[in-house]
């Protein structure tokens, strides 16, 4: 079947007004060749919409989008492959005036997917009823995917409407006010002009998406100098103003907007030159109020189902003004799932989820993080690991009180309060991938917590080298065969440790192997106590009963 090019109605208009009937008969016969030569499938080369939506080869990047339909204020979810690992890709609607703003961003992960989602902006333009184009490129404009949404005839503008309509109404009713004074009194029609006044257009300000609050001076002093709709923020200024009624440097802003979340974890991502905070449901999520040049924070913070306010101030001293925020949900961990709680009882929903590492941390006596309190918290780690079989020998320090789950079986047990001190424990375990999950609580003064492992040594223990071992998270080390068997165990050792030192009686529960306990075996001290005068938990290393 053979797709007919046909003209535009108003082609069709110019033909019949400048050409007469015969000529008029010989382009058609001429359009009528030329349609019969035109490939099948033929899509004119017009910037529309589905042009880019056209499906993407394997291998280059594509995005879907859930739904597919829907109104203002819709979440729209937006996935996507292929993407170059760690390039950041921008997400916007477009259409045959151009982009939207920036609506979300998400960074590319290894496997090169990203996921991301926006709030689909209540504004005429894109509400009109029709097919829509959600767009996803990257900064350099290297690479571009898009997908389609359909908005129906339904949607409510009304509050735009009415301001335009009533604006427009005051504006006719007012202009045949002059008229009816045809006298030379022309004082009355100066009465009659200042009514036209009341339709200033500032005053409609309508907040659809972000409330951007500036000021122009760093210290958001005062009421704000400009306040507008910000679709998203997403701004680099470079060295010049954000706004025309703005300086160049020394101002701040604010930008505040509730949304619905749906319960999880989300990663925030701030980069900025030069200082901000980050605030949810009011509480002070980050603190990086200072100069500085332009550098990038995350953090995860999980939230419930429901709406939630952020609220997101920034300053610009001098130089370059950078200031971008978007978030992703994070279901993800590379390192250990760090939970932190606002009580030491590790109750109600972690105020802050952190990938970590490993599990070393010494906050002395200062704070985790600026919506954690100095004392009376607790966190949880989670992890899985695999490990080869044999026997291994788990070590837990900590400042007040820890425990530490193997396969949800407890074999370190140290929940109470107490001053700096470092436990072990010997486990012999198969080949596998086994859950490992830490627990700690602050009760006052210094907070530190440390969790590792290695390889237990083999043959008689007076592994004195073990002692030098420093307290990093996974050791393995291997000097275990240079301890020399020869050495000659000093018992004076064991009387220097408290007898209340050995309580680790959950330890029974994951006997070792043949070797019988011998009392060397407590000179092998936990490895981050140099300097301690208490190391009550060298004992633990009970072997079986």
């Amino acid at each position: 079947m053979k797709t007919e090019y046909l003209p535009s109605k108003t082609a069709r208009r110019l033909v019949v007004q400048h050409f007469p009937p015969v000529r008029l008969g010989l382009l058609a016969l001429i359009a009528l060749v030329f349609s019969a030569c035109t490939p099948t499938g033929y899509t004119p080369p017009v910037g529309v919409p589905t042009r880019a939506a056209v499906e993407i080869d394997s291998g280059e990047p594509a995005i879907s989008i859930s739904p597919t339909s829907g109104s203002a204020g819709v979440y729209v979810q937006v996935t996507g492959e292929n993407w170059s690992a760690g390039s950041l890709v921008l997400i916007a609607l477009r259409d045959e005036r151009g982009r939207s703003g920036i609506l979300a961003a998400s960074t590319a992960d290894t496997a090169g997917t990203i996921s991301t989602g926006f709030l689909y902006p209540i504004s005429p333009r894109w509400l009109a009823a029709g097919t829509h184009t959600v767009l996803a490129y990257t900064s350099d404009g290297r690479n571009e995917a898009t997908a389609l949404f359909q908005t129906g005839e339904d949607v409510e503008v009304t509050a735009t409407a009415a301001t335009d309509t009533t604006a427009a109404q005051q504006a006719d009713t007012a202009t045949p006010t002059p008229t009816v004074t045809p006298t030379p009194t022309l004082t009355p029609t100066q009465s009659a002009t200042p009514t036209l006044t009341p339709v200033p257009t500032p005053t409609p300000l309508i907040i659809t998406d972000w409330r951007g609050d500036y000021w122009n001076n760093p210290t958001q002093s005062g009421p704000a100098q400009l306040t507008r709709n910000d679709l998203v923020i997403f701004f680099n200024w470079g060295e010049g103003a954000a706004d025309s009624s703005l300086g160049v440097d020394h101002f701040s802003a604010r930008w505040t907007r509730t949304l619905n979340f749906d319960a999880g974890i989300y990663r925030f991502n701030i980069e900025v030159d030069d200082g901000f905070r980050l605030y949810i449901d009011n509480a002070l999520i980050l603190d990086e109020w200072e100069e500085g040049p332009s550098r990038t924070y995350t953090v995860d913070v999980p939230l419930s189902t429901g709406r939630h306010t952020i609220q997101v101030d920034y300053f610009e001293r001098t130089g370059v003004a950078l200031m971008r925020f978007w978030w992703e949900r994070n279901d993800s961990f590379s390192g250990w799932k760090g939970e932190y709680f606002g009580n030491r009882d590790l109750q109600g929903n972690p105020v802050l989820v952190r990938d970590e590492p490993q599990i070393d941390f010494n906050w002395g006596e200062g704070r985790v993080a600026p919506n954690l309190p100095e004392d009376h918290f607790s966190a949880r780690w989670q992890r899985r690991v695999s490990f080869e079989p044999g026997t291994y020998r788990f070590f837990l320090r900590m400042d007040d009180g820890a425990r530490v789950y193997l396969d949800s079986q407890l074999i370190l047990d140290e929940w109470r309060d107490g001053a700096d001190r470092t436990v072990n424990v010997d486990v012999t375990l198969p080949s596998g991938e086994r859950a490992l999950q830490v627990e700690f609580f602050e009760s006052s003064g210094v907070a530190r917590v440390g969790f590792w492992w290695q390889v237990a040594p083999t043959a008689t223990p007076t592994a004195t080298s073990t002692v030098e071992a420093e307290p990093t998270a996974t050791e393995t080390p291997t000097e275990t065969p240079e301890s020399a068997p020869v050495e000659t165990p000093t018992p004076t050792e064991t009387t220097e440790l408290p007898p209340t030192e050995t309580p680790t009686p959950t330890e029974t529960t994951e006997p070792a192997p043949v070797e019988t306990p011998t009392p060397t075996d407590t000179s092998e001290p936990p490895p981050a106590t140099p300097g301690a005068e208490e190391e009550p938990t060298v004992t633990p290393t009970a072997q079986g009963s």
